[in-house]
């Protein structure tokens, strides 16, 4: 709370629709970016066009200074608001004029173990477990308690949760269905409450 309440007066407030890209590959890094309300990916394009999720960050997230942190001055991928998204935009210039500042060092080094601990994770799951077993697992990653039922309420298509999970969309379609079918999961519209997800078949 203490990050959150200063970051306000090293930036300016910026909203981001649903779908809307924040920063493109290729583009200059010049902001640092806050993440006070919403959900947001980075991305990368595979050779064959394929879209690849490489991140999902959350409210309290920094994300963009990686590359410049790197002597790079153009961002690497892109990043896109997967929600009404309210972000602070830092430029880059005073974040760095901060770096002695122990709140944003130590916000910083959070974020950084945060998102290299979750790559790991990543590579896991892609190197180890089914299609099936990926998307069990990121559901139960997303979900929160609603009323003592874990529910996804991110409004994720399945074509989105192809590009994280690294398999095609059909497979995501037909899983969610067969698990609706057999009364593991519940979902509509976006809102997927996980019933019985673990049950053995």
């Amino acid at each position: 709370m203490e990050f959150r309440a200063s970051i306000e007066q090293y930036g300016k407030i910026v909203h981001f629709s649903k779908g809307q890209r924040i920063y493109q590959a290729g583009e200059e890094v010049k902001n640092v970016y806050y993440i006070m309300e919403g959900l947001v990916k980075l991305a990368d394009d595979a050779k064959d066009g394929q879209t690849v999720t490489i991140a999902l960050l959350y409210p309290g997230n920094l994300f963009g200074f990686l590359e410049r942190f790197n002597g790079e001055i153009e961002y690497s991928r892109y990043s896109v608001a997967l929600t009404n998204t309210k972000l602070v935009a830092i430029p880059i210039e005073v974040l760095l004029q901060q770096s002695g500042n122990s709140i944003i060092e130590q916000s910083l080094v959070l974020t950084l173990i945060k998102q290299l601990s979750e790559a790991h994770e990543l590579i896991f799951v892609h190197s180890k477990m089914t299609v099936e077993e990926r998307l069990r697992w990121l559901l139960k990653k997303l979900a929160k308690d609603v009323n003592g039922v874990l529910t996804v309420d991110i409004p994720l298509t399945h074509e989105e949760i192809s590009f994280m999970l690294g398999c095609s969309r059909q497979k995501i379609t037909m899983y969610l269905n067969k698990w609706k079918k057999e009364g593991r999961i519940q979902y509509e519209r976006g809102n997927i409450q996980l019933l019985h997800i673990d049950q053995p078949v």
